[in-house]
C-alpha cells in the first residue's frame, strides 16, 4: 500500500486553526509509523494525524468504515506523548478514549521507534480483523442490522431492535475481509 494513503495530516487551517507545530519526536515517530504501515497486507481505511482538543499530543487514528452503507463502524486511536503512548477505541468526536480502557486497548512507554512499531502493529491487527454485516427482516424490509468483528462477534454498530427471542439474521455479509 502507498505510503502516503496512511496517516495524513489533517490540515488545521481548513478550520481556520494555526498549523500544527509537530517536534522532532512526533515527525520521527510519524515516519517510522508510516514506514511500518506501507506494507501492510490490509484493507484500506481512513486514517489522519492531528491534534486532540488540548493539543498536549500527537493524535492518529484510523476508522473502520462499511463502504456499501456508508457506515462508520468505529474509530480507534492513538495520543502519542514522546516517550509514551495511550491507545484504544475513540468513545466521542473529540477522539476520547472509552475509559475504563475496553479490551484492546493499551499504554505503553519507549523510545519513538519501539512505540512506533507497537502502535503500527496494533493497527495492523485491528485493521486485519474481519467485519460482517449481519441483518434480520422483516416483510417491511431489513428490520436490525449490526456489524460485528466476525473473529469475535463483538458488536461495532447496531441499527433497529435485533429479535429478542434469540433468531439468527436472516444475512450474514462480509464488509471487510
Amino acid at each position: 500500500m502507498d505510503v502516503t494513503t496512511w496517516f495524513e495530516v489533517e490540515d488545521p487551517q481548513e478550520y481556520d486553526e494555526e498549523p500544527w507545530d509537530f517536534d522532532e519526536a512526533e515527525l520521527a515517530f510519524l515516519a517510522a509509523l508510516r514506514a511500518r504501515a506501507a506494507v501492510w497486507q490490509v484493507p484500506p481505511a481512513p486514517s489522519t494525524v492531528g491534534r486532540p482538543e488540548d493539543e498536549a499530543s500527537l493524535l492518529v487514528y484510523v476508522c473502520l468504515l462499511d463502504a456499501e452503507r456508508l457506515v462508520a463502524l468505529g474509530e480507534w486511536a492513538v495520543y502519542f506523548f514522546g516517550t509514551y503512548v495511550r491507545a484504544g477505541k475513540v468513545c466521542d468526536q473529540l477522539f476520547n478514549l472509552h475509559e475504563p480502557p475496553e479490551r484492546g486497548s493499551f499504554r505503553a512507554s519507549g523510545t519513538v521507534d519501539e512505540l512506533a512499531q507497537q502502535c503500527a502493529d496494533w493497527f495492523e491487527s485491528l485493521l486485519s480483523r474481519p467485519v460482517v454485516r449481519t441483518e434480520w427482516t422483516s416483510k417491511a424490509g431489513t428490520a436490525a442490522t449490526r456489524w460485528e468483528f466476525a473473529d469475535t462477534d463483538e458488536a461495532l454498530v447496531v441499527s433497529g431492535a435485533i429479535p429478542a427471542d434469540g433468531s439468527p439474521p436472516d444475512r450474514r455479509l462480509p464488509v471487510r475481509p
